[in-house]
């Protein structure tokens, strides 16, 4: 498979002059096929240069069809890119080498380009459709799909192949740092935190956490001066404010609550692949999530709207049969570590509720799941009927009624998009992660 090669620009895409150059690589194992046959249509595989042997030069090849302008970025809505987004990532972790490894390093990447009569041109929709683009409802040209390539390092390890809680919470809470730091020093937000979008490398006595996919990150500072934004992401994790499509900026408390919607869904389901299989086929409420968008608001919003309701779909969480363990000491011994874990991941999403929707350091009002009278203080009923008299004379209609001047109620999910709220909830989730993880390297062997 031929990956073009770096050819870049300012923004990190390839110069519209550039010349086109592949690398080529030798596939040796596919770990992610496309799922749909429209749309995005993302394949992963693993990958070596051709010219070299056995693991060494190992890379993730990610072949997906993207949401990228001609040549350049889409400046109107501030999405770069995954190219360009990973190219500012990288330059970051080159001046802060303490986050090597926590998100991907690109290799090689670009634009595919087809051969058309001689000439090469970009492969999108608008060349393979050619004069039939003329046709196409007009919104349609706002999400042309082009055809884009990347090799990155290190190939990642998905979560399923986890073998404990601890483990999972230090991946998470690797993933977290780099997301923290992604957002401060390049200014990038992830928008699509999910179960495929974490994994981990393993090494002889250690295991890190992995932030990838870019696909739908934003600039940040454009995502904050947006009217009305988009909803992205994967359904079961997405944040409430993200599924209503809230005109509020996305913030890092968005990418907070899809982590807590994560921990849920890989407590019920459970993490490593031998507990899944013992879930399979079984109800559990979090299916909610991921049947359709009014559902999995109300859904959650209940969930959220106090610990009890949370504890109780806690209790679905999984827990180890005896009869899979047998009843010698040995199984029960297993058996009761295992409850012991899954207990603690509880115990870290009650933790992790508090601090998105009970925070004591934000504002009352940035507080739990529901709308709330506002709470600002109403004019006194003589300065009202003095601006009342004013307002008449002035030709126009009176503001105030006699029970105080109107106030639209307050929504807890979009006072959390406050800047200085959204910072707040995001340093102490990624506290407590960090301090988990920390006790956990410090007392365990992987």
């Amino acid at each position: 498979i031929d990956v073009p090669q770096m050819a870049t620009g300012d923004a990190g895409m390839e110069s519209a002059g550039s010349r086109y150059e592949t690398q080529t690589y030798t596939i040796t194992g596919a770990c992610v096929a496309a799922d749909h046959l429209f749309g995005r249509h993302t394949r992963c595989f693993v990958a070596t240069p051709k010219q070299s042997t056995g693991n060494q030069g190992k890379v993730l090849i990610k072949d997906s069809w993207s949401y990228l302008g001609r040549h350049q970025v889409q400046e109107r809505s501030g999405e770069l890119g995954e190219i360009a987004f990973l190219t500012k990532i990288n330059q970051m972790v080159d001046e802060h080498p303490e986050f090597a490894g926590t998100v991907p390093r690109l290799e090689d990447g670009g634009i595919v380009r087809l051969d058309v009569n001689g000439h090469l041109e970009i492969d999108s929709v608008e060349t393979v459709l050619g004069d039939l683009c003329r046709h196409l409802p007009k919104h349609s040209s706002d999400y042309a799909y082009t055809h884009v390539r990347l090799a990155m390092t290190p190939v990642g390890t998905r979560l399923r192949e986890l073998r404990s809680v601890a483990e999972l919470v230090v991946v998470i809470s690797d993933a977290l740092q780099a997301h923290k730091a992604v957002l401060d020093h390049c200014q990038i937000l992830h928008r699509d935190i999910s179960e495929n979008n974490i994994m981990f490398t393993r090494s002889s006595n250690n295991i890190h956490g992995m932030l990838i996919d870019f696909d739908n990150a934003v600039d940040a500072n454009a995502a904050r001066n947006r009217s009305g934004p988009v909803c992205t992401g994967t359904l079961p994790f997405m944040s409430v404010n993200n599924l209503r499509k809230a005109k509020v900026p996305r913030t890092a408390v968005d990418d907070m609550e899809s982590i807590l919607y994560l921990l849920i869904w890989l407590g019920v389901w459970g993490i490593t692949t031998e507990h899944r299989e013992q879930t399979r086929g079984g109800h559990r409420r979090v299916v909610n999530w991921s049947m359709d968008v009014e559902t999995a608001i109300d859904s959650k919003c209940y969930t959220m709207s106090s610990e009890s309701n949370l504890k109780h779909l806690l209790n679905e969480f999984y827990t180890p049969p005896v009869s899979k363990l047998g009843s010698t000491p040995q199984a029960q011994a297993e058996r009761t570590s295992v409850i012991k874990e899954y207990n603690f991941l509880k115990k870290l999403v009650l933790e992790m509720r508090k601090v998105i929707f009970d925070n004591p350091n934000i504002p009352d009002n940035a507080r739990g799941t529901e709308k709330r009278p506002n709470s600002k203080p109403t004019m006194p009923i003589s300065d009202e009927d003095f601006i009342d008299d004013m307002v008449k004379e002035l030709g126009l209609s009176s503001i105030l009624s006699s029970e105080g001047e109107k106030q639209e109620p307050v929504d807890a999910f979009e006072e959390r998009a406050d800047p200085e709220v959204a910072r707040t909830i995001h340093g102490d989730v990624v506290g407590i992660f960090k301090a988990c993880a920390d006790r956990i390297r410090s007392t365990a062997a992987f």
